[in-house]
């Protein structure tokens, strides 16, 4: 784990989100998006081929096609 320090405008916040009124409030909801964004880059990740991956999927496209009458 790492610590890192941010500057949020509170006001802005406030205006947009009311309930984060406190820092630990505010410090609760950056983890949570934090948290969430790292999730989906894993699961991108996941989903995401290999160009060795692609290709049999090409050959065996090719292969199918063509063996078709």
């Amino acid at each position: 784990m790492c610590t890192v320090s941010i500057n949020i405008d509170e006001a802005t916040i406030q205006d947009v989100c009311p309930e984060l009124n406190t820092t630990a409030a505010i410090r609760s909801w950056v983890q949570e998006l934090i948290d969430s964004r790292l999730r989906q880059m894993r699961l991108e990740d996941e989903e995401t081929m290999s160009i060795e991956e692609a290709r049999t999927m090409v050959h065996a496209a090719i292969r199918e096609e063509y063996a078709k009458p």
